[in-house]
């Protein structure tokens, strides 16, 4: 049976508030309780539901969860910011860690791989080249690259 469209609004509503729940940090038993789920499990297997949902719609299993984790990270951050910026040390001390945190979460700290080539190291990278074209009997070119070779 299909739900009427007041149903299927008060289910969105409902899970939109077990969701915003779980996000502020709530158990699963308290989602239940507050929100009237007839078990801790059925209320876990609504906010799962609504998060794959969410999955399937965008197409990224991860997103979801990295989602639900930045909007605790911003929860926890508004909540300590004031105090932070008025200089609590204890408070700027919590939200390095959240900022900490976020960036661990989306890969702003991740290492840069750079590589670095010398001359000497091209140039053995060239004598490496030709010799393989000698080996296959492929005479190098004898101009510069992008340069014209002379006529015959």
């Amino acid at each position: 049976m299909v739900a009427s469209k007041a149903q299927q609004a008060a289910t969105a509503e409902r899970r939109a508030k077990a969701i915003r729940m779980k996000i502020d940090g709530a158990s699963y038993s308290e989602i239940a309780t507050a929100l009237g789920y007839s078990s801790r499990s059925a209320a876990h297997m609504d906010v799962k539901r609504s998060l794959e949902k969410h999955v399937v719609e965008e197409g990224l299993a991860i997103e979801a969860w990295r989602e639900l984790e930045l909007a605790r990270l911003d929860t926890l951050q508004q909540a300590i910011w004031g105090k932070a910026m008025s200089g609590d040390t204890r408070a700027i001390e919590a939200a390095l860690k959240i900022l900490d945190r976020r960036a661990k979460l989306l890969g702003l700290d991740s290492a840069i791989k750079l590589e670095v080539l010398t001359v000497d190291a091209l140039d053995a990278q060239i004598q490496r080249l030709e010799a393989e074209l000698n080996a296959a009997g492929i005479a190098p070119a004898d101009s510069e690259v992008g340069e014209t070779p002379p006529p015959p």
